[in-house]
C-alpha cells in the first residue's frame, strides 16, 4: 500500500499544483453616471396687466386730485385754494385724455330755490371756464347745479354752510 498511498499522494499534489487557488473574481465597479445637476426651479412671474395697473394708478390719482372746490358766501369766483386744486385737476386732465368730469355746483340753504341753483350753476361754470382757460378740451367738461338740494353738512350755522358752498367732481375714467 506504500505504493497505492504514494501514488495518491503525488496525484494529488499534481491537482494541487495545477489547480493554485485563484483569487475570486470581483466584477469591476460600475461606472458611476455624470453627475447632472438638477435644473433650477422654474418660477413663473405673474402676468401683470399692465393695462389694470395704469387704470389703478390714475384712479387714485383722481381720488387725490378731484377735491371739493369751496366758495365764499354768495360769490361764484375761485379763492387762491380754488385755483390751487383747479390747476391740479387741470394737469392730471391734460396728461391723461381719457378722464372726463363733471362739475357739479352747490350752494348753502340760504336764499330761494331758485336763486341757488343759478349760484350753484355760476360757481361750477367758473371752474369749468378756469380748466378749459388752463388747455382741457371743453367737450370734457359738462357742469350740473344741485343748488342747496345736496347739502354736504346738515346745519344752518357759518361752519355747515361753508361746506356747502362748493364744487364737486364726477368723474369717469
Amino acid at each position: 500500500m506504500k505504493a497505492y498511498h504514494l501514488a495518491l499522494i503525488g496525484i494529488g499534489a499534481l491537482l494541487m499544483a495545477g489547480c493554485a487557488k485563484k483569487p475570486p473574481v470581483t466584477p469591476p465597479p460600475e461606472p458611476t453616471p455624470p453627475k447632472v445637476e438638477a435644473p433650477a426651479p422654474v418660477v413663473e412671474t405673474p402676468k401683470v396687466d399692465e393695462d389694470a395697473l395704469r387704470r389703478q394708478r390714475i384712479q387714485a390719482r383722481i381720488a387725490e386730485t378731484f377735491k371739493p372746490i369751496y366758495f365764499d358766501y354768495d360769490q361764484s369766483s375761485l379763492t387762491a385754494e380754488g385755483k390751487r386744486i383747479a390747476t391740479a385737476i387741470g394737469d392730471l386732465m391734460k396728461e391723461v385724455p381719457e378722464i372726463t368730469a363733471r362739475v357739479e355746483g352747490h350752494a348753502d340753504e340760504r336764499g330761494t330755490n331758485e336763486y341757488n341753483l343759478a349760484l350753484g350753476e355760476r360757481r361750477a361754470k367758473a371752474v369749468q371756464d378756469y380748466l378749459t382757460s388752463y388747455g382741457v378740451k371743453s367737450g370734457r367738461l359738462t357742469i350740473l347745479s344741485y343748488g342747496e338740494e345736496k347739502p354736504a353738512v346738515d346745519g344752518s350755522d357759518e361752519s355747515a354752510w361753508a361746506k356747502n358752498r362748493r364744487d364737486e367732481f364726477t368723474t369717469t375714467f
